[in-house]
C-alpha cells in the first residue's frame, strides 16, 4: 500500500521535533549534570564582582583636638553626553552646571556636545558635598538631571589649606604620605583595607542576600600634636609681616615650651596649600626650621660664655680688651660691628662683641669647646618627630684650622638648623639640661586605644650647672635692656631673656656676602622663670637696618606678646 505523501511529511517533521527535545533534554541535562568550569567562570566573570573597601585615613589634630587634616567623601561631577544629547536638555544642563561648578561654561559646552559617543566624561573632582547638593537639588527641581553622574570619592583635606603645611605634609594621590606628619606617621594614619565579594543582576547592581564576603575596613589611628593651632596663626602672621615690612627671601619660627619641650608652634616661609600641593614650587615644601643649616652668627655666643663660666674661666665683672674694634688672631682679623676699647664680660655679651667673645671661648682648649659644642646638641639631629632634618656641621678639632675656635666663637665655621638652636639656648632656660624638642604627643586608636605617648623629661642631660644658668638668665635678660642688641624684644611688662644675631650668608664660591645675611633672635620669657623658648630666624632682608636687632627682636616680640596673651602666662611665670 502506498503511504500518501502528507504522512510521510508528518512523520519527518515529528521525528524532528522529537530529534529536536531529545536534543534540549540531553543539553539541559548536561548543563545541569555535567562539568562545565569554563561556563560558570564566564558567568562568574560578568555577575560575581570583587571591590577593594579603603579604610578611612586617621585624623591629624592639635594639641587641643582641633583637626589638622582628616578623609572627606566629596563627589566628582561627570556628564554622559550621549544620554543628555538624546533624553535631556543640553542648554539647560550646560546653564546649570556653568552655575554650580568651577569650570568654564565653555569647556562644559564642549564635553555636552562631544559626538564621539563617549559615555563618560569629567567636568570637576572632589566637590563638597554641600555645593553638590545644591547642584543636584537645581537640576532635580528643572527635572534636567537624567545624564550627570555624581560619584562618590573619598579624599584627604586640609581645613587650613597653608597652616602648618611644613608640619602636616600631605597625602598623594596613591593615598600615601609624602611629606611631614603624614609620611612618618603613615603607619599609625592609614587605614587596614576591607573586601567585598558578591554578584551583580542584570542593571549591574549588587545582589545583597548573594554577597559572599565581607570584611570591613578598618579606620587608621589619629595622631595628636603638641601644636596649638591658633598659637600657630599667630606666628605665621608676624613672620607673614616680616617679609613683607622687610621684603625678605624666608623667615621661620620655633616656639617650645622650656620645662617639657613640647613644641607649640613651627612655622616657616614660604609655604603652601595643602589642598593643592601639586602646585607647589620645590622651594616651598622645605621646613627652613629642620631642612636648612646655615651659620647662626652672634645667637651662638650666649652657649660659649656659659661653657666658659661653667669651667669658671671668665667672671661677668671682669675687663676684657675689645681692641677698638679689630684684633689679629693668628694673623687674621677679627671685626666688631662697633668699635669697644675695654668692656666687662657681661658687657661683651651685651654688645656682643665679636672679638670679647672669641678671647673668652679661647680660654677652654679644644677638646672641652667641642665637648660642649656636642653636648649642647649641635652636630647631631634633634630627633623631632618629622622628616627631613638635617644635622648641620660641628667638626671635630682634628678637622680644625688655627682660626676654627675662634671663629665658632660668634657663630661662624658651625652650621646649625633653628630647632638645634632652640634645643641649645634652651639650656640656659631649663636650669642646665638639654631636652629633646618634640611634636607628637601621642597616638590613638579610632576605639579610643592609646598606641602611642610621649613623656617627656624635663631634665633630659645636664650640660651647665642649674647655678650657671641662672646666672646666664640674668646676663641675658641685660641684652634686651635698654643699651643692649635686643632691646626690641620686650614687650609689656615681661622681662625677656634673648641674643641678637646677624649672619652673613657664604657665597657659593667662598667668602661672605656684604648684603645678604640672615637676622636672628634667640630668646626666653620670663627670664627668670621661663616659660616659652623662641628661635626667630628672616632670610635676606632688605634695607639699610639688616641686623638680628633691627629685624628679628621685633619679630619675637610680636610672637612673645601674643603667645602671653593667648596662653595667659602671668609676667613673673607660672
Amino acid at each position: 500500500m502506498k503511504i500518501p505523501a502528507v504522512w510521510i511529511r508528518a512523520g519527518i517533521v515529528g521525528l524532528l521535533l522529537i530529534t529536536l527535545f531529545a536534543g534540549l533534554t540531553l543539553r539541559v541535562v548536561d548543563l545541569q549534570l555535567g562539568d562545565h568550569s569554563r561556563l560558570r567562570q564566564s558567568y562568574k566573570r560578568k555577575v560575581v564582582f570583587q571591590t577593594q573597601l579603603e579604610g578611612t585615613r586617621g585624623r591629624v589634630l592639635d594639641r587641643n583636638g582641633r583637626v589638622l587634616a582628616l578623609d572627606e567623601v566629596r563627589k566628582n561631577i561627570a556628564v554622559d553626553p550621549k544620554f543628555i544629547q538624546r533624553h535631556n536638555n543640553p542648554e539647560l544642563v550646560q546653564a546649570a552646571l556653568s552655575q554650580f561648578l568651577n569650570v568654564e561654561p565653555a569647556l562644559i559646552g564642549t564635553r555636552l556636545a562631544d559626538t564621539s559617543g563617549r559615555r563618560f566624561s569629567y567636568l570637576e573632582k572632589f566637590v563638597d558635598d554641600h555645593r553638590a547638593e545644591e547642584l543636584n537639588t537645581y537640576l532635580e527641581e528643572n527635572e534636567i538631571q537624567k545624564g550627570v553622574v555624581f560619584e562618590k570619592v573619598k579624599t584627604r583635606t586640609y581645613p587650613h589649606d597653608n597652616l602648618l603645611s611644613h608640619v602636616i605634609g600631605f597625602q598623594n594621590r596613591e593615598g600615601v604620605g609624602a611629606a611631614g606628619i603624614e609620611l612618618r606617621w603613615n603607619r599609625f594614619l592609614k587605614g587596614k583595607g576591607g573586601l567585598r565579594v558578591g554578584e551583580k543582576d542584570g542593571r549591574r547592581r549588587e545582589m545583597v542576600s548573594r554577597r559572599e564576603v565581607q570584611i570591613d575596613p578598618q579606620s587608621g589611628a589619629d595622631v595628636v600634636l603638641t601644636v596649638d593651632q591658633y598659637l600657630q596663626y599667630g606666628v605665621e602672621e608676624a613672620l607673614e609681616k616680616a617679609m613683607s615690612i622687610y621684603n625678605a627671601n624666608g623667615a621661620w619660627a620655633v616656639v617650645m615650651n622650656s620645662r617639657t619641650g613640647a613644641v607649640l608652634a613651627l612655622a616657616s616661609k614660604p609655604d603652601f596649600n595643602l589642598n593643592e600641593f601639586y602646585r607647589a614650587k620645590p622651594e616651598q615644601y622645605r621646613n627652613q626650621n629642620i631642612g636648612a643649616t646655615y651659620e647662626p652668627g652672634s645667637i651662638m655666643k650666649p652657649l660659649v660664655f656659659a661653657a666658659a663660666l661653667n669651667e669658671g674661666l671668665v667672671v661677668p665683672d671682669e675687663v676684657i680688651d675689645c681692641e677698638n674694634g679689630t684684633w689679629f688672631y693668628n694673623r687674621r682679623p677679627i671685626r666688631d660691628y662697633h668699635a669697644y676699647d675695654k668692656l666687662t664680660a657681661a658687657d661683651v655679651l651685651k654688645k656682643s662683641s665679636n672679638i670679647g667673645t672669641a678671647k673668652i671661648g679661647l680660654r677652654l682648649n679644644e677638646d672641652l669647646f667641642y665637648t660642649y659644642m656636642v653636648n649642647f646638641g649641635f652636630g647631631r639631629k634633634t630627633g623631632i618627630e618629622l622628616p627631613g632634618e638635617e644635622t648641620g656641621i660641628s667638626r671635630s678639632p682634628r678637622r680644625w684650622d688655627s682660626l676654627t675656635q675662634s671663629r665658632i666663637a660668634f657663630g661662624h665655621a658651625i652650621t646649625v638648623t633653628a630647632l638645634q638652636m632652640a634645643a641649645a639656648i634652651n639650656v640656659i632656660a631649663n636650669d642646665g639640661y638639654l631636652i629633646q624638642p618634640y611634636i607628637v604627643s601621642e597616638v590613638r586608636g579610632n576605639d579610643g586605644f592609646l598606641l602611642y605617648q610621649r613623656k617627656p623629661d624635663p631634665r633630659g642631660a645636664r650640660v651647665i650647672r642649674p647655678e650657671i644658668a641662672k646666672k646666664m638668665c640674668g646676663l641675658m635678660a641685660r641684652i634686651t635692656e635698654k643699651g643692649g642688641t635686643g632691646w626690641r624684644s620686650r614687650f609689656g611688662d615681661y622681662e625677656v631673656a634673648g641674643k641678637t644675631g646677624t649672619a652673613e650668608k657664604i657665597l657659593p664660591g667662598g667668602g661672605y656676602s656684604k648684603d645678604q645675611n640672615i637676622a636672628s633672635f634667640v630668646g626666653f620669657f620670663p627670664a627668670q622663670n621661663p616659660e616659652l623658648t623662641i628661635v626667630i630666624s628672616v632670610d635676606e632682608p632688605k634695607g639699610d637696618k639688616r641686623t638680628g636687632g633691627s629685624v628679628a627682636a621685633p619679630v619675637f616680640a610680636d610672637i612673645a606678646s601674643y603667645a602671653a596673651g593667648y596662653l595667659a602666662i602671668p609676667t613673673e611665670g607660672f
